[in-house]
């Protein structure tokens, strides 16, 4: 993907040994362990296996030269049959799979930065690489913070009853750490929506839906829904402001 800038920000692919190094930085300080503090090594750092072979879009601001914003980009084409996507490991991908799939992680963007301008080039980023790819489905989780799920229970029974996916796509969460979405029949819908995370937010306007379930991540110290997007059918008002 070309990179492009808009004031001080470039977004681009992490290239050089300094750009990855600064993404690790930025997803432990502003991403791991803002989630769960015990999530500590000696590195400060924030890798997996995954990291090797997939790719890194990144915001840098060109004043300073920082990594200010990040998303990690998994193709089925980056695991080559040996891995599974790693939201594998709490949603059953089956649906998705005979698509070309592209999975979304490790999202975070520096504190200083959460404006909205920086999370905004980022998509447009993520789309370009999308289309440029001749991606079909981008799926990907978001996370609420904590694993009690009633503080939320408005807003998952809200996802619930408005925005799951079709069925022929739609994905289960794994049984073994799982909590049924329709918590309540009765929710509060000025509720759900206040309380619900700006991210996912996001992604509804985009034309994101919902997969099925609430998965506990325990050692995240969060709950999480599977975003799934259509590239197809994003919102025309949004694809056109993002490229």
């Amino acid at each position: 993907m070309k990179s492009f800038e808009k004031g001080n920000i470039r977004i681009k692919l992490a290239e050089t040994k300094e750009e990855y190094e600064g993404l690790y930085r930025l997803r432990y300080f502003d991403l791991l362990l803002n989630y769960n503090i015990n999530n500590q090594n000696d590195e400060q750092l924030d890798t997996d296996a995954y990291d090797k072979v997939c790719d890194h879009l990144i915001a840098v601001d060109t004043n300073t030269n920082e990594v200010v914003g990040t998303y990690r980009i998994i193709k089925k084409s980056h695991l080559l049959g040996e891995m599974p996507f790693l939201t594998e490991s709490e949603f059953d991908l089956t649906p998705l799979k005979k698509y070309e799939l592209m999975e979304l992680g490790r999202a975070v963007v520096k504190e200083e930065y959460r404006d909205g301008s920086v999370i905004g080039l980022l998509w447009s980023g993520i789309i370009r690489y999308a289309i440029e790819e001749n991606m079909e489905y981008m799926v990907g989780t978001a996370s609420f913070h904590g694993t009690d799920y009633r503080e939320f229970e408005d807003v998952f029974s809200y996802l619930y009853h408005n925005n799951l996916s079709p069925t022929e796509i739609r994905c289960n969460v794994n049984q073994d750490s799982a909590i049924d979405m329709q918590i309540l029949n009765d929710y509060q819908e000025e509720v759900a929506k206040k309380n619900m995370p700006p991210l996912i937010k996001g992604y509804l306007r985009l034309g994101a839906t919902i997969g099925n379930g609430i998965y506990i991540d325990r050692d995240f110290n969060s709950l999480d829904v599977l975003i799934v997007l259509k590239i197809s059918e994003i919102n025309p008002r949004y694809l056109k402001r993002y490229l």
